[in-house]
């Protein structure tokens, strides 16, 4: 439990942009992505992983524009054998911050965060978060290579064998209540 109290305290400070002092115009950030960042979001289901985030911060007077990239691999179990294989992603977005007294708390968008004009910095662990979960794709299975599944060919085998006895066993079952109404129907 420590260890995770650590590993949390280290990750809040971890992507944090200081754009408070920096001049108008364009400046360039770089964050790694690495196991701690996904024990702490253990929702994404991810075993770990290694993602660099690249980030172009435009900054204006009122406005700053995060041109963000996230890209790398992580290790994701296979819907389909059950064991976890390496999957590559990418993210490409942009998200804007405005400076605002007025509509700080009720104007907040997935890609538009407004901010009062005495903030300094931003923290972008949770921006980062929900942009792995949209790139993680929906059916997470082992590539095929020359044509050929890398799924554990064992677990396949085992769950194709209990599927045939289960769809086996359906079919007795169906095949007895039909015999059963039949039997009824005879004897009346």
């Amino acid at each position: 439990m420590h260890h995770f109290f650590i590993n949390r305290l280290k990750i809040r400070n971890q992507y944090i942009v200081p754009f408070g002092g920096l001049k108008e115009g364009l400046h360039h950030f770089d964050f790694e992505v690495t196991d701690e960042f996904f024990e702490v979001y253990s929702a994404l289901e991810i075993k770990s992983g290694h993602l660099n985030v690249g980030i172009d911060l435009l900054r204006k007077t009122t406005l700053l524009t995060f041109d963000i990239l996230i890209q790398g691999v992580v290790s994701v179990r296979c819907d389909r054998c059950l064991d976890y294989y390496e999957q590559y992603i990418r993210y490409d977005g942009k998200l804007f911050v405005k400076f605002s007294e007025r509509d700080k708390n009720n104007n907040n968008t997935d890609d538009v965060i407004i901010l009062s004009p005495g903030e300094h910095e931003l923290d972008l662990k949770h921006y980062i978060y929900e942009s792995i979960s949209i790139s993680m794709p929906y059916k997470r299975i082992h590539p095929e290579k020359n044509g050929v599944s890398l799924c554990n060919s064992e677990m396949l085998k085992y769950l194709e064998h209990q599927a045939e006895s289960s769809d086996n066993q359906e079919e007795n079952h169906i095949w007895d209540k039909l015999k059963e109404l039949l039997e009824t129907k005879n004897k009346l």
